[in-house]
């Protein structure tokens, strides 16, 4: 096995082992180590990435919001390319006094200024690894959710598309695109 394929198998492992006993959303959740699995399927055959870095932050892209692992541990495992990308992915939070006495709406739209913010800052390389994650999170949202809930999320992924330019990977931009139209949610 060479030594990419090495790092993807060691990533697979860890992403798999932080995740375990987490679940994805809604009834008959599937066990969450499916999703960076799924994110780096779709980075790999859809935009057609092969650089071993980037499929390996696509694997580790949760392990800090979701798992708790800090940046530098990512770094220390895969290297500090790796550890930068999923350093990117990672979104900001607000702080407990940003959010304080907040609606959840008001919240909601904090969140989704920050993550905004966040992606317009990125590098070309995490914004595609971001577009992977949320055409993942959005085709899951559209098949789990409803209501309101699935409203902001398909509005969310309208305003990443703005946020993020089409040639950075247009087979994922393409079909985000496509998913909103036919979800018929503007």
């Amino acid at each position: 096995m060479d030594e990419s394929r090495g790092i993807l198998h060691k990533a697979l492992k860890w992403a798999e082992k932080l995740h375990r006993g987490q679940e994805r959303d809604g009834p008959s959740p599937l066990p969450y180590a499916t999703h960076p699995v799924d994110v780096a399927c779709k980075l790999r055959y859809l935009a057609g990435v092969e650089d071993a870095t980037d499929l390996c932050a696509a694997l580790l892209h949760d392990v800090v919001e979701e798992c708790g692992v800090p940046p530098a541990k990512v770094a220390k495992r895969f290297g500090e390319e790796v550890g930068g990308l999923v350093r990117e992915l990672t979104r900001t939070e607000p702080t407990p006094d940003e959010a304080s006495g907040l609606t959840p709406e008001q919240l909601w739209e904090l969140r989704s200024r920050m993550l905004l913010d966040d992606i317009r800052r990125m590098s070309v390389r995490a914004q595609r690894i971001k577009l992977a994650d949320r055409l993942s999170n959005l085709e899951a949202a559209l098949a789990t959710r409803s209501g309101e809930k699935r409203d902001r999320y398909v509005r969310q992924s309208y305003l990443i598309l703005e946020a993020i330019p089409r040639d950075v990977a247009p087979p994922l931009w393409d079909a985000i695109r496509s998913l909103l139209e036919s979800s018929n949610i503007a």
